[in-house]
């Protein structure tokens, strides 16, 4: 994961935030399982994650992001929830901006599932 954090971070495509936030955290469960070693590279990258990144827009990027979205069930997660509530009041002009953009994403992200959901629906019938 470590090595997977580095490419993503560093490589030639621009990598989307939402990414990173996540190869940092399963990272950082690297640590947990091997604590021996892993931790000499991962206080380097946290480090700079703390000095150099707004974490709080890549947890919102991270929150919004499909593939983690659903697998992970971050609806479900207050701090990200959280977090996202208030990058987006943070970014928003006004009060009634920031509401409209929340319930926005949260109809994408609905519907999406429920797309997804529809063409699974339909393969298994299909299948049969």
């Amino acid at each position: 994961p470590l090595y997977e954090v580095l490419r993503v971070v560093d490589g030639d495509r621009r990598p989307t935030i939402g990414l990173a936030y996540a190869k940092i955290e399963a990272a950082k469960k690297i640590r947990e399982v091997s604590p021996h070693y892993a931790h000499l590279a991962l206080d380097v990258v946290e480090d700079r994650w703390d000095r150099q990144m707004s974490k709080n827009l890549h947890m919102a990027a991270y929150y919004l992001h499909p593939t983690y979205h659903y697998a992970m069930e971050l609806s479900y997660d207050d701090d990200l929830t959280a977090t996202f509530t208030r990058v987006v009041e943070r970014l928003s002009r006004s009060a009634m901006d920031a509401a409209d953009a929340i319930d926005q994403a949260s109809s994408n992200l609905s519907t999406d599932v429920n797309y997804k959901f529809d063409i699974f629906a339909n393969r298994l019938h299909c299948g049969r």
